[in-house]
């Protein structure tokens, strides 16, 4: 294998011993990889039904731009503010984590169908078997000039970002206030109301002055509701007329400004705002995929829901056109294909027949007037009232409640009813290494990895690196690697890199490279090489921001995916920073939150929320590389890395080390969003009773909402140093404006008092 990416090769000056554990795998393989484009109604469905009934030899994944998605029949209720933001948004992560599916939050941007192939924003190419999209429409804009000015009504979550910009430019502006809806169907109808009914009993200005505020609909059409019976219609518009609300139909937009829009009729309205809620539009990047498309530029599909020309690819919802028939783009279409996606997906796996669908003939509409009143029409017949409202209410809640709360899992998976049965024993020892082939097709896709003093890495085939330390420079070497935590192995490698190349950073020195350990389960060739790729990959990204390269490793099956590294770095021997130079009086600083255990702990139970792992996962990406300048600038001599043994772990090493005491601050140290709450809650992570039992003798336990957190192993944790006070508020100063933005003093080194280290807490 190339610069002997199948030995743990190390310089000739350093001495190691590697164990090396060889493992079988006890899980039947994934035969195919179905991907998910896209977080709509039908995906939610596939998704919950592939959580309650897996299906052997499927592999999921779910591609999202959102982590989390409204229900479209809330929406104008959210926007109106009749509902929580959380009451109508489902968490995509954890539905991702319930149905067992791997979920990967980027936009896909476009699709290599012979290669089968998916372009995903910022990171590597995801491949598939089967593909599925259900990503949504946006409101039409390419045939309005100057549509970049206006705000499009979806996606929703930008469109709720900017409804409270709205509220506040209101507030500020001291004469009128003028919004422009384009689009008068049942989508612009609703926003209308329910954005007047938000503003006008939310903002002062509107309550003192009311006709502050004026609200126009454009609609090409000669009425608005055109699609409506002409009861419903009558009701509706008469609605919008004692709202004071004005409608200007047979009248198109032909331009946009940033201040007022221009009509068909060469009318010039004044627009403090202007939001679209015109005709779906298919997202541009189809147009480039080789689907075959409608003359409107939406995925044409079978009544399988099936792509015409391309039978591996599914869509559903507004993304997708069916054949022979015109359905109108509403979120009922993409709730009642859910079901049939699921199965045909199932079906497909298997090469069973297809299940047809074919849409009902009628639908209900319901529309909210953000006043607690609804109208409802179907066919020739027409509901308002209160009630109308309230029995909608009831219809929303019991859908978005299926996604919402999830059913416990047992942690055996059944097939059909049986347990999955192990398709062959696989060997150990060097029997289950990677097969070379695979491996090649991994490395020939990563980039070049070179380096000044690597005499021979992945570009030679040998069977070990050869590395020249550079005169004067002190070898600091480190190892470390576990099991993958996110089912992500791009973002994975990137994390488990960044936690590798803490050690080299808590002692200053400079990374050099790396040697990769590698575990893989068994898989077809394709999923093994995908996998391995997006692994090299995301190790390579982080290892070349921080200015080293991979050299070599080793690749094995397992159980489960692992990654790990060895990391070379040099530093001069007079700079090295131990955790044996605490200083009394010296003050400590911690450069990252804590709290990565509680979240995934919890994250393993369905109970942390998609946005609390986010930001968890952005903090263990970012680099400890960009402090080490700053530290040594301050002559700092005392740090390390907080990592498994959690804050006081680590603290109490240097303690000991250093022969001294210290004073911790709980209030002020920093956690990751929702760790308190789910620590509360009794979640911690399966170390941390074992990294607090080793800490008796330290300290008193106190009751703190911050002190179980104390003890929460970290994985790619912050730097912990000590620093003259002096100094310490202009270098956390430094540190914030770098890649550290939650660096904070947590406490001081004191004398030691009697015979042991000790801790105490302010």
């Amino acid at each position: 294998m190339p610069g002997g990416f199948d030995s743990h090769s190390l310089p000739p000056q350093s001495i190691s011993i590697t164990l090396k554990l060889f493992m079988h795998t006890n899980s039947e393989p994934f035969q195919k990889d179905v991907v998910l484009v896209g977080g709509g109604h039908s995906h939610l469905h596939v998704l919950k039904k592939f959580g309650m009934k897996p299906q052997s030899g499927l592999r999921v994944t779910l591609i999202s731009r959102d982590l989390v998605t409204p229900y479209s029949g809330m929406v104008p209720g959210l926007i109106a503010q009749n509902y929580k933001t959380d009451e109508s948004l489902i968490d995509l992560r954890k539905l991702s984590k319930f149905a067992g599916a791997r979920f990967i939050h980027a936009s896909a941007t476009n699709l290599d169908l012979s290669k089968r192939l998916i372009s995903v924003d910022g990171r590597p190419d995801v491949r598939f078997d089967l593909l599925s999209l259900d990503t949504g429409s946006v409101p039409k804009s390419s045939d309005i000039s100057g549509a970049e000015n206006a705000l499009p009504v979806k996606p929703i979550n930008l469109f709720l970002k900017e409804q409270a910009e709205i509220n506040k430019e209101i507030s500020d502006k001291s004469d009128n206030y003028n919004i422009v809806i384009v689009g008068g169907g049942a989508g612009g109808v609703e926003l209308s109301l329910s954005l007047d009914q938000q503003l006008r009993s939310s903002n002062h200005s509107l309550i003192k002055t009311p006709e502050k505020l004026s609200i126009f609909i454009i609609e090409g059409f000669s009425t608005l509701l055109p699609n409506f019976n002409k009861t419903a219609r009558r009701k509706i518009i008469d609605v919008i007329k004692k709202r004071r609300i004005t409608a200007i139909t047979d009248t198109k937009i032909n331009q946009i400004n940033t201040d007022s829009v221009i009509l068909s009729n060469g009318k010039i309205l004044p627009a403090d705002r202007t939001i679209l809620v015109t005709n779906a539009e298919a997202p541009s990047w189809l147009a480039d995929t080789g689907l075959a498309l409608d003359r409107n530029g939406f995925i044409r599909i079978d009544k399988n829901l099936r792509s015409v020309s391309h039978p591996i690819v599914y869509a559903t919802g507004d993304i997708a056109s069916l054949e022979n028939y015109d359905l109108p783009k509403s979120g009922v279409y993409a709730v009642r294909q859910g079901p049939y996606l699921a199965e045909n997906l199932r079906r497909a796996a298997i090469e069973f027949p297809l299940k047809k669908y074919k849409p009902q003939k009628q639908t209900l509409a319901l529309i909210t007037t953000g006043d607690g009143r609804a109208i409802a029409a179907r066919g020739s017949i027409m509901l308002s009232g209160k009630w109308v409202w309230h029995w909608k209410d009831w219809i929303d809640r019991r859908w978005i409640e299926k996604y919402q709360n999830l059913p416990q899992m047992s942690a055996t998976k059944k097939s059909n009813g049986k347990d999955d049965i192990i398709e062959e024993m696989r060997c150990g020892g060097c029997g289950a290494k990677v097969a070379s082939t695979i491996l090649h097709q991994a490395l020939d896709r990563l980039p070049a990895q070179t380096k000044q003093g690597l005499v021979q890495g992945l570009e030679s085939p040998d069977d070990a690196a050869v590395i020249i330390p550079p005169s004067g420079k002190a070898l600091i070497q480190s190892v470390d690697q576990f099991r993958s935590f996110i089912d992500d192995p791009y973002i994975f490698a990137q994390i488990a890199s960044n936690h590798c190349l803490g050690d080299i950073f808590a002692m200053g020195a400079k990374p050099h490279s790396a040697l990769a350990a590698i575990l893989l389960p068994h898989n077809n060739e394709n999923i093994i090489s995908d996998d391995l790729y997006q692994l090299l990959l995301g190790a390579t990204k982080t290892l070349s921001e921080a200015d080293a390269v991979l050299a070599g490793g080793h690749t094995g099956e397992g159980a489960e995916m692992a990654f790990g590294l060895t990391v070379n770095g040099y530093v001069d021997p007079e700079k090295i920073m131990r955790k044996g130079a605490l200083k009394p009086q010296d003050i400590l600083i911690l450069t990252k939150p804590l709290g990565t255990g509680i979240l995934f702990a919890a994250d393993m139970q369905g109970k942390s929320r998609g946005d609390w792992i986010e930001q968890a996962i952005t903090s263990m990406q970012r680099s400890l590389g960009p402090l080490v300048p700053i530290l040594q600038k301050y002559r700092v001599e005392a740090c390390t890395d907080v990592t498994g043994f959690g804050l006081l772990g680590h603290l109490v090493e240097m303690l000991n080390a250093s022969n001294v005491s210290a004073s911790l601050n709980l209030s002020s140290l920093p956690l990751l969003e929702g760790a308190a709450e789910l620590s509360r809650q009794g979640i911690e992570s399966t170390l941390k009773e074992d990294n607090q039992n080793a800490m008796t003798g330290y300290h008193k336990p106190i009751s703190h909402n911050a002190y179980p957190i104390l003890f929460d192993p970290q994985t790619a944790g912050g730097l912990l140093f000590s620093i003259s006070e002096d100094f310490a508020e202009e270098c956390v100063a430094e540190l914030i404006k770098t890649s550290a933005p939650d660096a904070t003093i947590i406490g001081s080194v004191n004398e030691i008092r009697g015979t042991l280290p000790s801790l105490v807490f302010e």
